[in-house]
């Protein structure tokens, strides 16, 4: 049974446990289709200017811009800012999580780690792995059930619009996540554990000529499954903080689907639903058996139903989801100086 989620607090509350929503950022996935018409954000890509992209032409021709480029290349996200949540590009909170999830980037508290694994002429594949804070080292590990693949058309330094594919979004240490959900061993399973999944993610982007960054990224369409904004739970901690003050969830039951909607009691006693606050941010009616809707109208997830989240996108499933975008940028990691290897045996 769908148990509701009741949301009240003041806006000072919600800006204080907004900080963890930052999985909810960007945000494992499949199709869907983004309504915000992304026509008038055109990047002006290199090949706009030099043309030298077009100098070469024919498939056996070799790339004439960016062929720095190489497998096994690893670049770590430096900015991720969200430009629309629910389709809207002024939604309540951009601003505040902004802000915030830049705090956890520069804290290594929130990382991407994008390794180029395939490289043509005419195509690039990448993987999109998330890595746990160790400490204060700065130097993250790797958690490989976050990775996500996916793969774009290139010509020369510009990576073109993707393939469907998939990010996760995990902040945080091992031991303290600022997100907390059992999305592995649900049936049917919809991400990693304590990890935000984006479905449907399209991206596209460029490279800088010496090949050292990533640039003007975007993700240009993406959602947030209702499944999984339910069966999340996000961290109540004030801005700067890090997850240390998160109470450690406990560990995953063998069968996470039996843990009903918006029941945060795994995770610890200050955890708020991630569903129910995006909810209360979307401007919903709260609601609950001794608060029911005006008019008989439904409560759907502890929103009166019309109120609140709009799910103007579809999950892998066909089920309703939360439509968002955002842009990035990403630099090349020194292999000289350090790169980042798996969580497995770090404490």
């Amino acid at each position: 049974m769908v148990r509701s989620v009741r949301v009240k607090w003041g806006f000072m509350q919600r800006i204080r446990t907004i900080v963890a929503t930052f999985g909810f950022g960007l945000f494992s996935l499949i199709s869907c289709s983004n309504p915000v018409d992304t026509n008038a954000n055109h990047i002006p890509l290199m090949s706009d200017d030099t043309g030298a992209a077009d100098a070469c032409e024919g498939d056996g021709c070799a790339v004439q811009a960016c062929d720095c480029l190489q497998v096994g290349d690893i670049y770590r996200f430096n900015t991720l800012q969200l430009t629309n949540v629910d389709g809207d590009p002024n939604f309540a909170v951009i601003p505040v999580l902004n802000s915030l999830w830049q705090m956890d980037i520069n804290a290594y508290e929130l990382n991407f780690y994008v390794k180029v694994t395939k490289l043509t002429a005419t195509d690039i594949e990448i993987s999109v792995t998330n890595a746990a804070r160790v400490g204060d080292t700065k130097k993250p590990c790797l958690l490989p059930q976050t990775t996500a693949i996916i793969k774009l058309p290139r010509k020369g330094c510009d990576l073109l619009d993707s393939e469907t594919g998939s990010i996760n979004v995990y902040s945080g240490s091992l031991e303290h996540p600022k997100n907390c959900g059992y999305l592995q061993n649900m049936t049917p399973k919809i991400g990693a554990d304590h990890a935000i999944p984006i479905r449907g993610v399209k991206i596209r982007a460029s490279v800088s000529a010496d090949c050292k960054r990533i640039e003007n990224g975007q993700v240009f369409e993406g959602s947030f499954s209702e499944a999984a904004l339910f069966h999340l739970c996000t961290c109540q901690t004030t801005p700067g903080q890090s997850s240390d003050v998160c109470i450690t969830p406990q560990p995953s039951p063998a069968d996470a689907s039996t843990v009903p909607e918006g029941d945060c009691s795994l995770c610890g006693n200050n955890w708020q639903s991630l569903g129910g606050l995006l909810g209360a941010f979307a401007g919903g009616t709260s609601c609950d058996a001794t608060s029911p809707c005006p008019g008989g109208v439904t409560c759907d997830h502890g929103m009166c139903a019309g109120t609140g989240l709009k799910y103007g996108c579809k999950d892998e499933y066909g089920a309703r989801a939360v439509c968002m975008g955002a842009t990035f940028t990403a630099e090349r990691l020194d292999p000289a100086v350090w790169l980042p290897s798996d969580c497995s045996g770090t404490k």
